[in-house]
C-alpha cells in the first residue's frame, strides 16, 4: 500500500493540481524517503524527475506546510550525492533557498530545514561550501544572525527558534567549514563568535539544571572543528562574543565533553600568542579534582579513564607543564596508577603505560624527580614489573640446555638469533593490535594514545619521542548515517564523526565503532579475537610496559646527589629478571646504581650479589643460555668491583668492618671475595679490619645456611687465590704389587741382625743399612746402649709387615716415583714408623704419595683425623692438604663439599680444623700483602715473591 500511494505521490508532483493534492502527494513521498532505510525510493524519485518538481514547489507555493514537506523530502534527498550534485547544478537549489530565506526569515520550520539541507549538501564536496559563501552569502550571514539570536536570553516578538533548528544551524556551520572557508566564516561572517555566545548560554543552563545536553555537545563539537585550524583570529572571536570570553567556560563543561573540550585547547595552543588566553589550569584542576575523589580502578569503564586520558594529554604538551600543575598532577597520576593492583586486562595495562609515560615527560625537572620519589614511586614501578616477571623474590633459573646457539657480545649486551626473532614478533604483534599512525581520520589526541601505544619498543633512546601537534589542513571525511524526519519536523543531524577513535561515555550513542576503539573494549576483544591473539597483544603491552618503567628510571639514576631508594635489592632483582630473558636492555641500568659507591653497602646487607652468583653458575655445558647469564651476571659484578676498589668503596667498606653492626659486618664478609679482585685490597679487609675473624665466627656458628654460605665464600676466596703445592709427580705404572715378603735381605750382606716384634715374628735386617739411613738405629746400634752388642733387637708396637714395607721402599724408593701399591691405612703406619724411626726421607717421600693419589672426599676425613691423633710434623703436612683439598677441589659439587665439611667436624675437632682454616688463608693473605708491597716497591723484585710465599707456607708448616 505504502509503494502504491509513494507512486501516486510521484504522479500527481508531475501533473498540474491544487496545493491540497500536492500537500497530500509530498506527505506520501516524505513517509517513503526515510534515509537510508528507504534509499531505493530516493534513487526512484531522482530518477523519475521529481527532484526539479520538488524545488519548484519550494519557491512558487505559499502554503507553508507544502514548502516544510518540500524542504524535508529534498533533505533526505540531499544525503544522496547524486542527488546533491544533480539538485545544486540542474536545480540552482543554492538560489531557492537564498530567496526562500529571504521571503520567510522568520519562520523557524523553515530555517530549520533549510539549514538542515545546508549542512547536507556540503557534507559531500568542500567546494559547495565555498560556492555557497562566495556566490550566496545571505545563506551564511542569516544562518549566524539566527545563531546570535539563539545565543540571546530573550527574542524579539513575534520570533522563534526551536532547539531543532539550533541543531540544524550549528551543524550547517560545521559542514561549511573547510580550509578555504575558514577565514571567511571567522573574520567576515563572525561564525565563531555566534557559536561562542551561544556556548556561554547553555554553559549557563546546563550548570543550572543539567539540561540541553546534546545541544550544548554540539556546541561543542563545532567549536572542535574550528579550532582545528591555525587562525588566531579564532581565539579573538571567541573572546569578544555578545556574552563575553566564552573561552572561560570550556572548563565548566569539561566534564561533559572532557575529549573534545581538551582537543580544542591544545588545538587552539598552537595558535595563542599567551598561554593565559586558554583555561588550562581550570581544566586541569577539574579533571584532578574529579580524579582525586574517585577510584578510577572500580568505575574504570566508566567516565574516570577517558579524564585520566585527558589530562595524561595535557600534560604531553611542554606548553603545559609547570612546575605548580606537574607537582599538583604528579601525586594524582601515582595514586591512580598505585590503584592498579592487579593486570585485569588490556586496558590496565594500558593505562599504566599512559600514567608511567606522563611521569617520564617531567624527567627534566629534578625537584618534580624527586617528588616522585618521596610519594614511592620505586615500589610502585616495582609492583608493575611484577606483572611482567613475577615477584621479587621468586627467581627461576631452570631452562633446558641450548646448544649450538650462535650469539655475539655487542656494547649494550648480548643479542641471539632467539632474540632478534622475539624482537621481530613483538614489533609485529605491536603494529597489528594499532592502526597506523598516518591515518588521515586520527585527530592529534587520538595520535597521541597511538603513539603511546605503539612508539618503538626497542629504542633506546631516553629521548621523548615526538609527537606530531600538527592538524590536517581540511576538515575529514565524514561517513553517513541514519536519519528520519517526521512530519511534525523533527531534524537531526545526519552523520557521525568518525575521527573519534573510541566513544566519550557523553558522544552519540548511535555513532559507529571504529578499530582502535574495538581494541579498548574488552568484550569486542573477548567476543572476535582469539585467545592467542589477545595474550599476543598483552605480552607486546607487558613489553611496552617495562620499557616506559626502564625509560623513568633512568631519568631518576641521573639525579645527583645520587637516591638511596635506587639501592633497592626489590628494583635490582625485577631488573635483573628483565635482563636475563633477553627481552630488556637493562644492564646498563643496573650497572649505573652499582658504581655509585653510596649505593655500596646498602646493597652488600641484601642477598642480591648472592644472586648473581648463583645466576653466574653454569649447570649446562655449551648452554646459549647459560653463557648469557653468566655474562650478565659477571658484567655485574664487575661493576661492583670497580666500585669496591676505588678510593671512597674501601673506605666505606673499611668503616663498616670496624665500626658497623655485627649484621652488617657478616653481610660484608660473604661477599668481599666476589666484589674485590684485588688481593692485596682483600687481604687488608680481611686481616687488618678484622674481616677473616668476622667470617670464621660465622662458620663456628650451628647454622646450615650459614655454613653453606660460609663454606662458598671460602671456597671462593680459596679457589681464586690460595698457592698450595704445585709439584708434578710422574707415575710409575709397572710398580710392583708389594707384600709383607717383598722385602728381601742382601745376598752380599755381612751384618745381619734380627729383628723381633710383639707377636713374635722376625725379619732379618742389614745392620749396616738401617744404622746409614736412620739417626735413630744409628745411635741405638752404635751407641752406648745395650742394643749395640746385641745381634737380636726388640721392636715393641710395631706391625711386622708394616716394617718390611718400609725396609721393602727404603730399598727402592725414587724420589721422582711416588705411587705406592699400598692400601691408605698401611701407608700412613708406614710414616709413623718413618717418623718414629727419623727416617726423613721415606717419611716425605711417602707423605707426598699420599698427597697424590689418596686425598679424595672420603679419605679426606681419615687422613685429617690421623694426622691431628700422630701429631708429628710429617702429618701437618697432610693435614694442611685435606684443609686446602676440603676448601678448593675442583672435582666437587657444593652438595658434596658440604657434607665433606660435616664430616670434618663430626671428627669432633671443630676448634682445630677452624684454626687450620684461618691459619692456611692468613698464610695466603699475608703473602698476597706482601707480594703487593714488592710490586709497589720494586718491580724487579718480583722473582722474590715465589721465595717468600714457599717461606710462609714452611713456616706454617
Amino acid at each position: 500500500m505504502s509503494n502504491t500511494n509513494f507512486d501516486t505521490g510521484i504522479s500527481v508532483l508531475q501533473k498540474s493540481s491544487d496545493p491540497k493534492t500536492i500537500q497530500k502527494a509530498l506527505g506520501w513521498i516524505r513517509k517513503e524517503v526515510d534515509w537510508p532505510k528507504n534509499k531505493n525510493n530516493v534513487v526512484r524519485l531522482r530518477d523519475r524527475g521529481c527532484l526539479k518538481q520538488i524545488t519548484a514547489i519550494i519557491l512558487n507555493t505559499t502554503h507553508r506546510n507544502c514548502i516544510d514537506l518540500a524542504l524535508s523530502i529534498l533533505g533526505n534527498c540531499l544525503m544522496e550525492r547524486t542527488c546533491t550534485t544533480e539538485v545544486i547544478t540542474q536545480h540552482n537549489i543554492m538560489s531557492v533557498l537564498n530567496q526562500l530565506l529571504k521571503k520567510h526569515p522568520k519562520e523557524d520550520s523553515i530555517n530549520g530545514r533549510t539549514f538542515r539541507i545546508i549542512g547536507n549538501m556540503c557534507q559531500h564536496r568542500e567546494q559547495w561550501s565555498t560556492i555557497l559563501i562566495d556566490k550566496k552569502p545571505f545563506i551564511v550571514s542569516h544562518l549566524v544572525d539566527i545563531v546570535k539570536k539563539a545565543s540571546r536570553d530573550e527574542l524579539d516578538e513575534g520570533e522563534r527558534i526551536s532547539e531543532a533548528t539550533i541543531v540544524t544551524s550549528i551543524r550547517a556551520l560545521r559542514e561549511l567549514l573547510n580550509c578555504h572557508t575558514i577565514t571567511a566564516l571567522v573574520m567576515q561572517f563572525g561564525a565563531l563568535k555566534a557559536i561562542g555566545a551561544l556556548f556561554i548560554k547553555y554553559c549557563l543552563k546546563w550548570q543550572q539544571d543539567e539540561q540541553n545536553k546534546k545541544v550544548l555537545l554540539d556546541i561543542v563539537r563545532v567549536i572542535q572543528e574550528y579550532s582545528k585550524f591555525n587562525l588566531y583570529h579564532a581565539i579573538l572571536e571567541m573572546q569578544k562574543t555578545e556574552r563575553g570570553n566564552s573561552l572561560v567556560y570550556l572548563s565548566s563543561v569539561v566534564i561533559l565533553a572532557p575529549r573534545r573540550i581538551v582537543k580544542i585547547v591544545m588545538n587552539y595552543l598552537r595558535s595563542c600568542q599567551l598561554q593565559s588566553e586558554l583555561p588550562i589550569t581550570e581544566i586541569c584542576g577539574e579533571f584532578m579534582q574529579v580524579l582525586e575523589k574517585h577510584s578510577i580502578v572500580k568505575e574504570f569503564n566508566g567516565h574516570y579513564s577517558e579524564y585520566l586520558k585527558c589530562l595524561c594529554y595535557l600534560l604531553d604538551h611542554p606548553a603545559n607543564r609547570n612546575a605548580t600543575r606537574c607537582g599538583q598532577a604528579i601525586p594524582l597520576l601515582m595514586k591512580v596508577l598505585k590503584e592498579f593492583e592487579e593486570l585485569s586486562d588490556n586496558n590496565v595495562a594500558e593505562s599504566c603505560i599512559l600514567l608511567i609515560n606522563a611521569l617520564n615527560k617531567f624527567k627534566h625537572d629534578d625537584q618534580l624527580l624527586l617528588l616522585q620519589l618521596e610519594q614511592g614511586i620505586i615500589q610502585i614501578l616495582i609492583d608493575k614489573l611484577t606483572w611482567i616477571v613475577g615477584p621479587p623474590e621468586v627467581l627461576n633459573l631452570k631452562h633446558a640446555s641450548e646448544r649450538k646457539r650462535k650469539y655475539i657480545f655487542g656494547l649494550s649486551g648480548l643479542r641471539t638469533p632467539e632474540y632478534n626473532k622475539r624482537k621481530l614478533l613483538h614489533d609485529e604483534t605491536l603494529k597489528e593490535c594499532s592502526p597506523s599512525s598516518s591515518d588521515d581520520d586520527a585527530d592529534v589526541f587520538d595520535q597521541f594514545l597511538i603513539n603511546i601505544r605503539c612508539r618503538s619498543s626497542c629504542s633506546s633512546s631516553d629521548s621523548e619521542t615526538a609527537v606530531s601537534w600538527s592538524e590536517p589542513s581540511s576538515s575529514p571525511t565524514r561517513s553517513l548515517v541514519n536519519e528520519s524526519d517526521s512530519d511534525n519536523y523533527s531534524p537531526v543531524c545526519s552523520e557521525a564523526d568518525d575521527t573519534e577513535f573510541f566513544h566519550s561515555p557523553h558522544d552519540n550513542d548511535d555513532a559507529p565503532v571504529s578499530e582502535l576503539e574495538e581494541l579498548f573494549d574488552n568484550d569486542f576483544e573477548d567476543k572476535l579475537l582469539s585467545d592467542d591473539k589477545i595474550k599476543s597483544i598483552l605480552t607486546s603491552l607487558k613489553n611496552k610496559l617495562c620499557l616506559e618503567a626502564i625509560k623513568l628510571l633512568k631519568s631518576f639514576i641521573k639525579l645527583q646527589p645520587p637516591q638511596p631508594q635506587l639501592a633497592n635489592v626489590d628494583l635490582l632483582m625485577q631488573l635483573t629478571k628483565c635482563g636475563i630473558n633477553r627481552q630488556f636492555d637493562v644492564i646498563n641500568i643496573i650497572c649505573d646504581i652499582v658504581k655509585c659507591h653510596q649505593h655500596l653497602i646498602p646493597i652488600i646487607r641484601t642477598d642480591y650479589i648472592k644472586t648473581l652468583t648463583d645466576i653466574e653458575a653454569t649447570p649446562h655445558d655449551s648452554c646459549t643460555k647459560c653463557s648469557l647469564h653468566s655474562y650478565f651476571s659477571s658484567t655485574i659484578l664487575r661493576k661492583f668491583s670497580n666500585t669496591a676498589e676505588c678510593g671512597a668503596g674501601k673506605g666505606y667498606l673499611a668503616r663498616m668492618l670496624l665500626k658497623g653492626d655485627t649484621e652488617a659486618k657478616e653481610n660484608i664478609v660473604m661477599v668481599l671475595p666476589y666484589i674485590i679482585g684485588n688481593a692485596s685490597t682483600l687481604a687488608r679487609l680481611m686481616l687488618k679490619y678484622k674481616g677473616l675473624d668476622v667470617l670464621m665466627k660465622l662458620f663456628q656458628e650451628n647454622n646450615e645456611q650459614n655454613n653453606r654460605r660460609c663454606i662458598k665464600v671460602l671456597n671462593k676466596i680459596a679457589s681464586n687465590q690460595l698457592l698450595v703445592n704445585t709439584r708434578k709427580f710422574s707415575k710409575r705404572p709397572n710398580w710392583p704389587k708389594l707384600t709383607p715378603n717383598s722385602y728381601k735381605l742382601p745376598v752380599n750382606c755381612e751384618a745381619v741382625m734380627t729383628l723381633k716384634f710383639d707377636n713374635g715374628a722376625l725379619i732379618k735386617a742389614d745392620r749396616d743399612f738401617l744404622v746409614t739411613i736412620s739417626p735413630f738405629f744409628d745411635t741405638m746400634l752404635n751407641g752406648n746402649f745395650m742394643e749395640s752388642g746385641q745381634s737380636e733387637i726388640h721392636l715393641s708396637e710395631v706391625e711386622p709387615k708394616n716394617f718390611s714395607y718400609m725396609l721393602y721402599l727404603l730399598k727402592n724408593m725414587d724420589n721422582t716415583e711416588v705411587e705406592v701399591d699400598l692400601d691408605l691405612e698401611t701407608l700412613l703406619d708406614v710414616i709413623m714408623l718413618s717418623d718414629r724411626y727419623l727416617i726423613k726421607d721415606l717419611c716425605l717421600f711417602l707423605t707426598a704419595s699420599v698427597e697424590q693419589f689418596h686425598i679424595s672426599s672420603d679419605t679426606v676425613p681419615i687422613i685429617y683425623k690421623w694426622s691431628i691423633e700422630f701429631g708429628a710434623s710429617a702429618a701437618d703436612s697432610l693435614r694442611l692438604q685435606c684443609v686446602a683439598y676440603a676448601l678448593m677441589a675442583t672435582d666437587v659439587d657444593q652438595c658434596e663439599r658440604y657434607a665433606l665439611f660435616q664430616s670434618l667436624f663430626n671428627l669432633g675437632y671443630t676448634e682445630r680444623f677452624v684454626r687450620d682454616i684461618e691459619s692456611l688463608l692468613t698464610s695466603y693473605l699475608h703473602t698476597s700483602d706482601c707480594n703487593q708491597i714488592l710490586r709497589d716497591v720494586n718491580p724487579s723484585k718480583r722473582y722474590l715473591e715465589g721465595r717468600m710465599r714457599d717461606n710462609l707456607l714452611k713456616d706454617y708448616v
